[in-house]
């Protein structure tokens, strides 16, 4: 059974573990997908103990940055943006990348918007 998690604080507002829990359903997987209230000072304990028994979580602003030092890997997309927002738990391992960029760019690409010169991105982040 896969486990996952979104970490964040706050994190009770999320729609992420309801999105997620359809996904698994709709794809016949069996897992769960919680929200696990996470302040900076506790997301080193928070991975260890993904490391132990979870398969993967996401993580929000501000510890998408936080954690790049405590993992053991980080894909080289995630180094060059210098964040995560997804990490893996592979046989002990902690595995982050970033699958904010891709996405934007390939909702970009779905909309029909041309990616090519220099680019203006206004958000709040939330």
């Amino acid at each position: 059974m896969l486990r996952l998690a979104v970490l964040g604080s706050p994190i009770a507002h999320s729609l992420s573990p309801a999105m997620h829990r359809y996904a698994l359903s709709s794809l016949g997987l069996e897992g769960s997908y919680e929200a696990l209230e996470t302040p900076l000072e506790v997301l080193k304990d928070h991975l260890e103990e993904v490391r132990r028994e979870y398969r993967g979580v996401n993580l929000t602003i501000p510890l998408k940055e936080a954690a790049l030092p405590l993992l053991d890997w980080v894909s080289p997309e995630a180094q060059a943006i210098g964040a995560v927002n997804t990490v893996l738990s592979v046989e002990g391992r902690l595995l982050g990348f970033n699958t904010d960029a891709p996405g934007f760019l390939q909702a970009l690409k779905a909309g029909g918007i041309p990616l090519m010169g220099p680019a203006l991105i206004l958000g709040a982040g939330v």
